[in-house]
């Protein structure tokens, strides 16, 4: 079902846009320097409030657009949003199930704008494509069928990724791809477990390379063909590889939950060496954050007992702990750690190896959080479990 209340809408990007999940460089930082956190401690700061439905889907925006997705009443929706001032642009909503297994339910991948069109992916496979303004169906296509895969155990969770006319999928073994612009399907990886990371780019021998989580392994394809360049193997609990890989020059960091840990491996011809493996940092969903040399990330599963992680990147050593924050999900502006605890605080910490320093702190949400916060064009957007969506004004005071 398709509701419109605006059309027409520009799409001229902005190089504060979050138009892709963990933003333009699939980092989860932020280019933005010019927001004031202090502003986040005025409750008068909060621009709108809006429901959007139970799940776990975060935002992205661009040119005042915010998509996200969210369940109620047997279905699922995707929400276009103006940014600004809350107002929905339009809706489209398609019977799915709630599917609460052992969480809250919902969607849990977050849409994805590229040009004037917007991809959405439910947990059950259906993946559709809109014009951005409107809300049209462009195409639709049901993975599952298309490509003869298997749904994961907690559903699709990872966000398309667009690269060139190519959209990869993390779906069967090592993904699978398709033409963005027609949906028609141009290679497939064998029916088994995915993960549950959303596919992350590298170059290797002048090729574009994607870093895909199954359900064993991380599986590195060449996102032209889907041949596959190499493959670590990384058993986890339930097979729950959730947190997306790290580049940096050549090297690839892993972390995953379930008391699981870390590893940094060097890409070095067919097959990673192993550089180092501990259990300095266990990121169960939310991924870790790379500034300058150190990792930041959130250790321990998301319904225990986590603590922010300080670790040094090239020897896997842990610089700082902290558990008092409780986070859920971070993101990053410079050294500005943006943290939405998992109990609805939003904190603002400057961080370096030497340790972490609060900023600003303020409860924007009262639910369960584990989804992304993201910082786009002056505002900072969170949002919950039961699918309160709030908007927070960063922006500098004039």
């Amino acid at each position: 079902m398709l509701l419109l209340t605006l059309a027409g809408h520009p799409l001229a990007v902005s190089a504060d846009d979050w138009f892709r999940w963990r933003g333009p460089q699939l980092n989860g930082v932020s280019a933005e320097v010019d927001w004031d956190h202090r502003r986040i401690a005025d409750r008068n700061s909060q621009r709108w409030q809006r429901n959007v439905g139970i799940g776990f889907s975060s935002v992205v925006t661009k040119s005042g657009l915010l998509l996200t997705s969210g369940h109620q009443d047997g279905s699922d929706t995707v929400h276009c949003i103006d940014a600004a001032g809350g107002d929905i642009v339009w809706q489209f909503s398609y019977p799915s199930p709630l599917d609460a297994r052992e969480f809250d339910g919902g969607p849990t991948s977050t849409p994805t704008i590229d040009d004037d069109r917007v991809y959405a992916l439910s947990r059950e496979g259906d993946l559709f494509c809109f014009d951005a303004r409107s809300g049209q169906i462009i195409w639709r296509k049901q993975i599952v069928d298309l490509a003869g895969v298997r749904v994961p155990g907690w559903g699709f969770s990872a966000s398309p990724l667009v690269v060139g006319d190519t959209l990869l999928i993390n779906a069967g073994d090592a993904g699978l791809a398709l033409n963005k612009l027609t949906g028609n399907l141009l290679w497939k990886s064998a029916d088994k477990d995915c993960g549950y990371g959303t596919p992350t780019l590298m170059k290797q021998n002048e090729q574009t390379i994607a870093i895909i989580p199954s359900g064993r392994s991380y599986v590195a394809v060449d996102v032209e063909t889907g041949r596959e360049q190499w493959r670590q193997r990384w058993l986890t609990s339930f097979g729950c590889n959730a947190a997306d890989p790290i580049i940096d020059s050549g090297r690839v960091f892993l972390s995953s939950g379930y008391n699981r840990g870390a590893a940094l491996l060097a890409v070095r011809g067919a097959a990673p060496a192993i550089l180092w493996k501990n259990k300095s940092m266990r990121n169960q969903i939310s991924s870790s954050i790379l500034i300058d040399g150190y990792l930041y990330g959130v250790d321990g599963d998301i319904d225990d007992q986590t603590s922010l992680n300080c670790v040094d990147l090239e020897t896997g050593e842990i610089r700082w702990s902290d558990s008092e924050i409780n986070p859920g999900a971070i993101a990053a502006a410079g050294d500005r750690l943006i943290v939405l605890s998992k109990s609805g605080e939003l904190t603002i910490a400057q961080v370096s190896p030497k340790g972490l320093q609060v900023l600003v702190s303020r409860k924007v949400l009262q639910a369960k959080c584990w989804t992304t916060p993201v910082l786009s064009n002056h505002r900072i957007f969170c949002r919950d479990a039961s699918g309160e969506l709030v908007c927070i004004d960063v922006s500098p005071e004039k």
